[in-house]
């Protein structure tokens, strides 16, 4: 009779601990593909995110004519450091989206730095 006490005392513990270790938030684990692609992945997460100012009809109004709808110009942003600084809220960079003060998707973020760390394929 004690030990299944004790067991009711810890599975109650153990949800208590898993419930409150992340603020009430439970996160599901990111699902990150072994090979992300520009056109497979990126461009989708970019669209999503970031084209209310980066879409190519409205960045030269809203985006100070930082472009990344595109392949290339995406490349560039990141192979300067850019893109990853600024969605990660780095010190040093614009944190983006601007002035929203919350970053974007964090599985979103993790297929993006993956996509750079492995060669921004497109």
């Amino acid at each position: 009779m004690k030990s299944k006490i004790h067991f009711i005392k810890i599975i109650i513990l153990a949800s208590f601990l898993v419930h409150y270790s992340c603020n009430g938030k439970v996160e599901k684990p990111c699902y990150t593909p072994d090979d992300i692609t520009y056109t497979n992945q990126v461009s989708g997460l970019i669209e999503i995110h970031c084209f209310a100012c980066h879409a190519p009809d409205v960045y030269k109004k809203k985006a100070s004519r930082n472009k990344i709808f595109d392949y290339p110009s995406l490349k560039k942003m990141a192979n300067s450091g850019q893109l990853i600084g600024s969605i990660t809220h780095s010190q040093g960079y614009i944190a983006m989206p601007y002035r929203k003060g919350t970053k974007i998707d964090s599985c979103a973020i993790e297929v993006i730095k993956k996509w750079v760390k492995t060669g921004m394929k497109k």
